[in-house]
């Protein structure tokens, strides 16, 4: 299934990017989102961060970020969808944060799963900045759906996940090269030999037909070609060599393999500029994580059965909680890896591609009781400034106190519909709205609220 909205691939990429045709020092800022089903672990019931903002202690599900916690900005605190199913509604809501009140099935979408009537913040930025947006999906699939719907365009239109890194491969780094090549030819000698050779004998052409202006601006076009030719062909500042781009991936790859390749492709997208943002959407499909029962007897994956969702994610017992965050520990582990990768990647501006780079962690819930009142978001790196190392402890209120604070959203109509939950733990002030503005803004998106008006309280303050 291929990604509507990932673009032409690289060729087309560099042909419109001053950072990857040399003209500029100026390093974008680039968005990376990764919605992991079931949430990434933290369950404030048994386990919270605790300290101050700068000197704060990371609960055990999320341990594994002690290794980038220079790096890490934790938003703790922002409330989700709080009506329905928690895991179907909140794929629609969740990066759009207009899904109206109370609906159900959609036509689009299918069972469960209501339409929203507004955007994804994903598209929001790629359309405003005119750039592309890779979207990725390793194993991110429940209740039948090849692939969970989080992504939307304008008119509502889901977009879709490549659902395979070869796919994305294909679409990204193949278009390089002669398609009737042989294996050998694919990626690296597409990049290296036949796009630019191609192109200076196609320009070289034009220039002995034309003068004036319109020659002065073909020679300006192949110094600019050449100097690229150069950066591709060498190493350097912000830029990817021949070696750089790897080999087409093989078919029928288990999850581990397919998220090395994602955040290979990722990297790489973000580096020469043909892509500001991508969604990576990770799914419960890994079965091998190590963990530690309550007797302290060393565990493999899931002991309780063979379905996860409800033996492991939703753990009614004090093995199954621990078996769910070994399980989430492990992809905190290689999301650390990612990020290291990152800290030693220079880009463009001589600094290091994660300082100009924000990740943002998500999921359509927190907890095993399907908690949406208030979420842990965790933002990593230092794009658009901001100032990293941190645990922002957000404000709550109370169910039956709420402060003048509106808990519930609107209906298709615009019909505001107030949540009766009078009980329970308390709601986040803010909205997960509230960081995708912030997030709009420091991607270069000046925008002073996002989804629905209702769920906006203000913006959260990153930097």
């Amino acid at each position: 299934m291929q990604g509507l909205g990932a673009g032409a691939g690289l060729a087309a990429g560099f042909f419109n990017s001053p950072v990857a045709m040399g003209q500029t020092a100026t390093a974008p800022v680039r968005l990376l989102i990764i919605p992991l089903q079931h949430g990434w672990g933290r369950d404030r019931e048994f386990e919270n961060f605790s300290g101050s903002e700068t000197g704060f202690n990371i609960p055990a599900p999320l341990r594994g970020f002690e290794a980038i916690r220079h790096q890490c900005t934790f938003v703790d605190g922002l409330r989700g969808t709080l009506w329905g199913n928690a895991h179907d509604v909140s794929y629609s809501d969740i990066l759009t944060a207009a899904t109206p009140w109370g609906e159900g099935d959609s036509a689009q979408l299918g069972a469960h799963f209501p339409e929203p009537m507004g955007p994804s913040i994903d598209w929001l930025i790629g359309n405003r900045l005119d750039k592309n947006v890779l979207r990725v999906s390793a194993g991110f699939r429940s209740w039948g759906r090849p692939h969970n719907p989080i992504c939307f365009d304008e008119n509502a239109q889901e977009q879709a996940f490549y659902t395979t890194s070869r796919a994305a491969y294909d679409a990204i780094i193949d278009p390089l090269n002669d398609r009737a090549s042989s294996e050998d030819n694919r990626g690296r000698n597409a990049v290296r030999d036949r796009l630019f050779e191609f192109l200076g004998r196609d320009t070289n052409r034009m220039l002995q037909k034309v003068g004036g202006t319109e020659r002065t601006k073909l020679e300006g076009y192949l110094t600019a070609l050449n100097d690229l030719g150069d950066r591709i062909g060498g190493a350097g500042s912000g830029s990817i060599s021949a070696a750089d781009i790897p080999a087409r991936y093989g078919d029928n790859l288990g999850i581990e393999a397919e998220m090395d390749n994602y955040f290979e492709l990722i990297r790489l997208s973000f580096l020469a500029d043909t892509h500001r943002v991508a969604v990576l959407g990770l799914g419960e499909q890994y079965s091998d994580w190590d963990w530690t029962d309550s007797m302290g007897n060393p565990r493999v994956g899931n002991i309780f059965g063979d379905d996860f969702h409800q033996e492991v994610a939703h753990y009614e017992s004090s093995d199954a909680r621990l078996a769910f965050e070994g399980w989430a520990n492990w992809y905190v582990q290689k999301l650390v890896g990612f990020v290291q990768e990152l800290e030693g990647t220079v880009d463009v501006d001589g600094n290091r591609l994660i300082d100009n780079t924000i990740i943002v962690l998500t999921g359509e819930v927190e907890t095993g009781g399907h908690d949406t009142r208030s979420k842990l978001h965790p933002v990593i790196g230092g794009g658009g400034g901001i100032r990293r190392g941190r645990w922002l402890d957000l404000p709550d209120v109370e169910p039956r106190d709420r402060q003048g604070v509106f808990i519930g959203g609107p209906d298709r109509s615009g019909a505001l519909i107030e949540s009766g939950i009078n009980y329970g733990n308390t709601f986040g002030r803010h909205h997960h709205a509230d960081l995708w503005t912030s997030i709009a803004n420091l991607c270069g998106v000046p925008i002073t609220s996002f989804g629905f008006d209702a769920h906006n309280h203000a913006p959260i303050v990153l930097t």
